[in-house]
């Protein structure tokens, strides 16, 4: 190795590795697991965005690995831990640990990068076909030994992609729950108290108030939906009523449901005390 390695000494050899060896696959070097980690960003982000930034040693400039590595959308953090996986699986590797986390958490993250390329190019399913070549799953005969020498789990990385092609297929888009408290009053006259409310999660807290804003009969999508119920409340305070459904049967389910929902949410705080 000619002067200081490239990121770090692990995958620097790999990359030598693979120079040295890529026109002679046939050589078991180059189907050594941190050669083939090589070989695999190259098929995801070509030759020249691995081998440029080792050959100028650009590891954080313009045009360097990072940049690379990072242009579909992976994460900067996660690359950065990507790096340091090369460490750990030698480290784990020379004490023959079992599973090996390092050479999950490796493949993981290939199918991170390879799934963002996806996202972003939408790429014809033939690429998946190959990209599943360079993957140490149980369809890879070549891969057994690989296999069964560092996980315990031999479905471990095919279950990892088989859930990244799925989210990728239908697209989610995960949005956390807003948490918005409403008028203290509402919850009292309904039965619960401000303990009960705070302790909520978000989820639970959402639902508690979809059923306060159907009893003052609010819509919870109006823009001023606070005002109204502040004023629904204030009409319950002054008057003793609501203005009503006009049905007295379904305002009473509403409210007898009401009431069964903060009475199973006390006996689920009195128990966690015990």
């Amino acid at each position: 190795m000619i002067g200081q390695p490239f990121i770090n000494p692990v995958l620097s050899h790999a990359i030598e590795m693979y120079l040295k060896y890529k026109d002679h696959p046939e050589d078991p070097n180059f189907s050594e697991f941190t050669v083939v980690v090589v070989r695999t960003l190259v098929f995801i982000y070509g030759e020249l965005d691995i081998l440029n930034p080792y050959i100028t040693h650009n590891e954080h400039m313009m045009g360097g690995f990072d940049s690379n590595i990072t242009k579909y959308g992976f994460s900067i953090d996660a690359l950065t831990d990507f790096k340091n996986q090369f460490l750990k699986f030698v480290e784990e590797q020379q004490k023959n640990i079992r599973p090996n986390s390092a050479f999950i958490k490796i493949q993981k993250y290939l199918i991170d990068m390879y799934s963002y390329k996806q996202k972003s190019m939408n790429l014809p399913i033939d690429q998946l076909m190959l990209f599943k070549k360079y993957l140490y799953i149980p369809e890879n005969n070549e891969k057994i030994a690989d296999i069964n020498r560092y996980l315990i789990n031999p479905q471990e990385i095919i279950g990892y992609l088989n859930s990244k092609i799925y989210e990728t297929n239908h697209n989610f888009i995960l949005e956390p729950v807003k948490r918005e408290t409403l008028n203290t009053d509402a919850y009292i006259l309904l039965g619960y108290n401000i303990n009960q409310i705070n302790n909520l999660n978000d989820s639970d807290l959402k639902a508690v108030n979809d059923q306060i804003y159907r009893f003052f009969r609010v819509d919870s999508n109006s823009p001023n939906s606070k005002e109204l119920l502040d004023k629904a409340v204030n009409y319950y305070k002054r008057y003793g009523n609501r203005i009503t459904s006009g049905n007295g049967y379904v305002d009473f389910l509403l409210f007898a449901s009401i009431a069964a929902t903060a009475l199973f949410i006390t006996v689920l705080i009195a128990l966690n005390y015990f």
